[in-house]
């Protein structure tokens, strides 16, 4: 579980031995007395003592190179980075030949201080020198700098030609209802955006759950369950957008192979309580080694997560799998063209399906791991993945992002200079250079029957634009699915349960800012009663269909005419059907112009309405002018039809 977020503390420099505690201060301390009380300080990592320690020691032996080396990693350790190059400053003028491993850190110092020309040199020179000329042996620490030196050096490349002066956002804690001394991590949103859910390592790893105060700020995280949460550790939640699926990583519970795997859960978050059920592992994702930190598409049937199993490059990879007919996930794929030698991890894909973050410190970049952007196209290939800029990344870590349902913020971990500790969950205005590639707007839609008024499950549903291949689902025990589509588009969608009539029917979707999630309600007629006697008059009569209209113009397209050809060809017996269409407008032009218009775009649409076979005394049209209202232009210029029967 801690795998994205694992540090390797070595043994830098140790003088001392056959000791296990700093002496007492029965008698005065020496410097070697004092160096040797900071090594064991070090190794227990208390730091600040460490420092004291350090210093007094230097106090009494003013070229002690020693205490210069240790003092650079100790305030290092503390965040006091300015302190940190000073020490180690110190110890280049005093003894450039004393530790070679020196350099490298120093380096990485000057990167945390965005002095990454300073860096570049540092990192070329360790890279360069030979071992042999420096006293100290530093060996097994080498092979450690050794393994991720090349990535150094391209991250300083890449860092130093960035104008770091023109932030284009600011990023704002979340605050201390959500962020504490330890780490926070890997948000995630419900899909509505009323809940966040993210990690955090406070003595142990669990998943906490936040929602929205009344002045708006998130409120005092709590534990999402204990269904979830143990004594063992638990994190990395994804839910699916529709809030009914909670995907999140276990690690050491029994039935665990590899560490740490995926599980899943029911989730509900009515009633301002968070209700999950029936935990269980992932059928088909899991293996031997460690997976963890699994990313669901809007649609559920695509799933990203990262591992270190076999079949990867060296270190943590991403991988995806498809969902299977029988509700298994196919074997994962890696994603060879976004992994690289070091670790990416923590994925999440944009609603639009085509855009996926993730962090990675094998790609160019600040300094630890940084947040990328990668876009799916046509032909299913990545595209070079690209990193998020200083606006959200630092030389320090960034570890998981997620989106808003609006698309207009973003949050993400990051453990930069200023926080609580740690890793902190931030929030960001989403700059369109790292937005999803396309706008996307939430579907979340009811399904009941028309007589009981109850929710019907298993519902067959088809949704897309005309001449497009449809999405496929089927309705769950609420009656409900939830889908994703391209914002500011009209769909038709196609209802079909064995036990009920087919509905078709049609809409324009578009997302708004104080409503990214569209609800919609569909009432089914059952096959075993008639509607004049069973279903309430209210229900007899119903908005099926309305078609959107260009600027100025009435001609009907041929997607158009295909959700017409489907509206009528859901009956049965077309001749008991009686249609009201209603043409509109907007407010462009003068009134007597537009009422024209309304009735052109009437008559248009109840021509071809006839034309497919009903007789004119079934299809009236009439024209309704300019739609009233605060909406959007392209919304006014329709025509409604409505279908009695």
């Amino acid at each position: 579980m801690n795998k994205v977020f694992i540090f390797t503390i070595a043994c830098l420099f140790v003088l001392g031995q056959g000791y296990a505690q700093p002496r007492g201060a029965t008698k005065a301390r020496n410097a070697k007395d004092l160096l040797q009380d900071a090594e064991i300080l070090i190794n227990r990592q208390q730091f600040a003592s460490a420092k004291g320690a350090l210093e007094a020691a230097i106090k009494q032996k003013k070229k002690f190179v020693i205490a210069y080396r240790l003092l650079g990693i100790v305030n290092n350790r503390l965040g006091k980075y300015e302190e940190s190059v000073i020490a180690y400053e110190k110890l280049f003028e005093l003894s450039p030949s004393l530790s070679k491993a020196a350099y490298f850190e120093c380096a990485k110092v000057y990167m945390k201080r965005y002095k990454y020309d300073k860096a570049l040199a540092l990192f070329n020179l360790y890279k360069n020198a030979a071992s042999t000329d420096y006293k100290a042996d530093e060996q097994t620490v080498q092979i450690i700098y050794d393994l991720t030196l090349d990535r150094e050096i391209r991250s300083c490349l890449y860092a130093r030609n960035i104008d770091l002066t023109e932030m284009k956002e600011e990023a704002i804690n979340l605050g201390p209802n959500i962020n504490s001394v330890a780490d926070e991590y890997l948000p995630t949103l419900t899909g509505d955006g009323r809940w966040l859910i993210f990690t955090s390592n406070r003595g142990g790893e669990n998943i906490l759950l936040s929602k929205p105060t009344a002045n708006g700020s998130w409120g005092q995280a709590r534990s999402i369950s204990k269904a979830i949460n143990t004594p063992k550790n638990e994190g990395m939640a994804k839910l699916t957008i529709c809030g009914r699926t909670i995907y999140f990583s276990a690690c050491g519970w029994e039935n665990v192979e590899g560490g740490c795997d995926i599980f899943e859960a029911d989730f509900d978050t009515q009633n301002d309580f968070a209700v999950v059920d029936d935990v269980r592992p992932s059928k088909g994702l899991n293996s031997k080694k460690w997976d963890s930190q699994p990313a669901i598409s809007c649609d559920g049937k695509t799933m990203y997560f990262a591992s270190n199993r076999k079949g990867g490059k060296k270190g943590t990879d991403l991988w995806m799998s498809k969902l299977a007919d029988d509700g298994l996930w196919d074997p994962p794929v890696n994603m060879k063209a976004l992994n690289t030698d070091g670790d990416e991890e923590a994925p999440y894909i944009a609603p639009d399906g085509l855009t996926l973050y993730f962090s990675s410190n094998g790609h160019p970049g600040f300094g630890e791991a940084d947040i990328f952007r990668t876009v799916l196209q046509e032909d299913k290939t990545w595209t070079k993945p690209v990193n998020l800029g200083y606006s959200v990344n630092t030389p320090f870590r960034e570890a998981g992002i997620v989106i808003s349902p609006d698309g207009t913020t973003a949050y993400y971990a990051s453990e930069k200079e200023g926080g609580k500790g740690g890793l902190d969950i931030y929030t960001i205005a989403i700059h369109p250079d790292i937005a999803p590639e396309k706008e996307n707007v939430m579907v979340d839609a009811y399904v009941y029957d028309a007589a009981t008024k109850e929710p019907i499950e298993n519902v067959k549903v088809k949704i897309g634009k005309s001449g497009t291949q449809k999405q496929e689902f089927k309705t769950d025990k609420h009656g409900r699915f939830f889908v994703c589509l391209p914002n500011n588009n009209s769909y038709s969608y196609i209802l079909m349960n064995q036990e009920y009539q087919t509905f078709v029917g049609a809409e324009y979707f578009r997302r708004n800012k104080d409503e990214p999630t569209k609800r919609i309600e569909v009432f089914l007629i059952p096959n075993t009663i008639k509607t004049e006697s069973k279903i309430p008059t209210k229900r007899k009569v119903r908005k099926n269909l309305s078609v959107y209209f260009d600027s100025g113009k009435y001609s009907i397209t041929e997607i158009q005419k295909e959700q017409l050809e489907r509206m009528v060809n859901q009956f049965e017996d077309k001749t008991t059907i009686k249609l009201k269409v209603t043409g509109f407008a907007d407010d462009v032009g003068n009134q007597d112009f537009n009422l024209a218009l309304s009735i052109e775009r009437a008559k248009m649409v109840s021509d071809y309405l006839i034309s497919l076979g009903l007789s004119k005394s079934q299809v009236t049209y009439e024209g309704g002018g300019v739609v009233q209202g605060d909406i959007a232009k392209h919304q006014k210029r329709r025509v409604e039809i409505i279908i009695s029967n």
